[in-house]
């Protein structure tokens, strides 16, 4: 799986120094909605057997990586049904919330699906008490698709699942055609 290069991050495959943070991001509740085991028991080893099911060729999982090598988060694909729809996931640390490291990893994996593995359709999903994620999504051009009502419960209280899709020709009536110069514009992985 090759990387994928912003300007602001790297997409790159997991290393076994990624893990232990990892494994932390994922024990976060905070961070990590869809996780109802209690408490949260990810450790390195877990991460490492999620991430060996996670890849294959219709499939993919990268550390998000900053410019100077810090390790903020992962993102992953899964090809739900081949060529026609992928859903994304994504975890960043609080840390790096704000800076715009999630945003551009998911403009990569947009690309990615779009452009390289022809996807028709995007998908996303989250909580309705994730804000920021559902912010972002819309400002990626994603739109509500489905409402699971009270779908999870983390704390005691009860949370909707939001089901979020972006459309292969939403996606290249606010992008265009892919532009060769861009640092973006260079992205492969698993075919």
């Amino acid at each position: 799986m090759d990387d994928l290069n912003g300007q602001l991050v790297n997409l790159r495959p997991i290393k076994d120094a990624d893990l232990e943070y990892l494994a932390a991001l994922k024990n976060d509740m905070r961070t990590q909605g869809w996780n109802q085991r209690l408490p949260p028991s990810y450790t390195p080893r877990t991460v490492r057997e999620r991430i060996e099911r996670n890849t294959g060729p219709n499939k993919g999982m990268w550390a998000i990586e900053t410019k100077d090598g810090k390790v903020v988060g992962h993102i992953s694909y899964d090809e739900e049904r081949v060529r026609l729809r992928a859903s994304i996931g994504i975890i960043t640390g609080m840390e790096a919330w704000g800076k715009g490291y999630a945003r551009e990893a998911m403009e990569l994996i947009l690309r990615f699906l779009f452009e390289e593995r022809g996807m028709q359709v995007a998908l996303l999903y989250t909580l309705s008490d994730r804000v920021r994620m559902m912010g972002l999504a819309k400002k990626l051009g994603f739109r509500t698709s489905s409402v699971l009502r009270e779908a999870t419960v983390i704390g005691g209280k009860a949370s909707d699942a939001i089901i979020m899709d972006l459309l292969r020709e939403e996606y290249y009536s606010t992008r265009g055609s892919a532009d060769k110069s861009s640092p973006t514009s260079r992205v492969a992985g698993p075919m």
